[in-house]
């Protein structure tokens, strides 16, 4: 069994944390419009892939797993985040 490069590890976990970031913005704007549903569909996706990538940086260092499961939070703020007034 080959053993996987730290260095592709770690590229691959930035790219999977900026698209799931990416896509809770995207989740975001479609607020309203007829592609919600989808744009929701997408962002839980990417969650989920956060989430497994949040899992796997520990295999790196600890350090990692903090800055993954920083965004991680990040994106689940920014999907769920009422950036509207309120209504009087």
């Amino acid at each position: 069994m080959s053993s996987i490069d730290p260095t592709t590890l770690i590229y691959v976990l930035v790219g999977v944390q900026v698209a799931g970031l990416a896509s809770a913005c995207v989740a975001r704007m479609s607020e309203g419009s007829i592609r919600q549903t989808s744009a929701q569909r997408i962002c839980l996706g990417c969650l989920a892939l956060v989430g497994a990538a949040t899992m796997m940086s520990m295999l790196i260092s600890p350090g990692a797993s903090v800055l993954s499961g920083a965004a991680m939070s990040v994106m689940v703020l920014t999907a769920v985040w009422d950036f509207g007034g309120a209504v009087l």
